[in-house]
């Protein structure tokens, strides 16, 4: 039979060969020369065997791979249990196609090192960079680089150039950048967070307007981890000290951190105001109670007598409409959610 399985190898009927490919394609037990003859066959007679054939090993595989066509890669790709030598493979020279069937084969074994090799490679792919955002095991600085260049392509969208007039674009542009920080900011475990401020820091995005963004949007969590590394004091003793030490004490800590003297009157009020609602800094408000901080917040800094800065407090009423536009649109698809469960 399997002499009989090589002589037919060359047929000259593609029909023939397919028809064999058929037959093996699952079988265990499939002459190794035959299926790897096969394998090497036009996409229309090799693509059965690459799709699922146990008698491929994975270093075949990976030949196959950098050496075959998209649809061979694509057949690849859509394997069952594919090892994770075969996907960094696919995420280092396979085509858009193949990467997309990887990302959606649930069975596959991508490691977070392959993933990043394909942010970098299809950062300007759109549709390929919203499915990479869907993958959970997507370190999240990582997850950051990709907004933030989904963020960048927002200014020539025809929305943004309808909607926004041309001198707030760049104001619009920064506010959708801040968004994005503090969004993955919600979704960091803990354990994640303070690696995510630091990627911030080091590529200059950790600023004063966007900490002061974080406490009026409730993201406490996010606020308490950027002091702590501008200020290079642990994590926990640094939530320990925002909720028990005196307004000198912060102010100093403030000063530490390089914050800003105009912004300190700010700080100092959000955290008083967090430290009457309870606030402990190791979680985030819900949107309620952020409105409710944002609004507090502002009504003190209006008050002349503090002597805020106006610089401060235009940002604040930005933020305060961000936030109840948030509440808002919660609000509307809550109440969507319960009109559908009753319905």
């Amino acid at each position: 039979m399997a002499a009989a399985l090589t002589i037919l190898l060359d047929d000259p009927s593609r029909a023939v060969r397919k028809a064999i490919a058929k037959a093996l394609r699952s079988s265990p037990h499939a002459p190794g020369h035959v299926i790897r003859c096969l394998a090497s066959d036009v996409d229309e007679v090799a693509l059965p065997v690459l799709a699922c054939s146990p008698i491929l090993t994975d270093v075949e595989l990976v030949d196959l791979v950098a050496e075959g066509s998209d649809a061979v890669q694509g057949a690849i790709a859509a394997r069952a249990g594919l090892a994770a030598s075969v996907c960094a493979a696919i995420c280092e020279v396979g085509c858009e196609t193949a990467c997309r069937t990887l990302l959606e084969n649930t069975g596959a074994q991508v490691l977070q090192s392959s993933l990043l090799r394909l942010a970098q490679r299809f950062e300007d792919r759109p549709d390929l960079c919203d499915q990479l955002l869907k993958t959970r095991d997507l370190p999240l600085a990582v997850r950051y680089q990709l907004l933030m260049r989904l963020a960048e392509n927002l200014d020539d969208h025809p929305i943004v150039l309808e909607r926004v007039p041309e001198n707030q674009r760049h104001s619009f542009l920064s506010d959708a950048e801040d968004k994005v920080v503090l969004r993955l900011a919600l979704e960091a475990g803990a354990e994640d967070l303070p690696e995510f401020v630091e990627h911030l820091r080091a590529s200059g995005k950790l600023t004063t307007r966007l900490m002061l963004r974080a406490v009026c949007c409730g993201r406490l969590r996010f606020f308490a981890a950027a002091l702590a590394n501008l200020g290079q004091v642990p994590l926990p003793r640094l939530c320990k000290l925002l909720i028990t030490v005196r307004r000198s004490a912060l102010q100093a800590i403030l000063r530490k951190a390089g914050l800003p003297l105009r912004a300190h009157q700010a700080f100092l009020l959000a955290i008083d105001i967090a430290r009457q609602a309870e606030a402990d800094f190791t979680y985030d408000l819900a949107l309620d109670e952020a409105r409710a901080l944002t609004e507090t917040l502002l009504a003190e800094m209006q008050d002349g007598a503090l002597g805020a800065d106006e610089d401060v407090v235009a940002f604040l009423r930005r933020f305060a409409i961000d936030v109840a536009r948030l509440e808002a649109r919660l609000l509307v698809r809550n109440s969507r959610m319960q009109v559908t469960a009753a319905a």
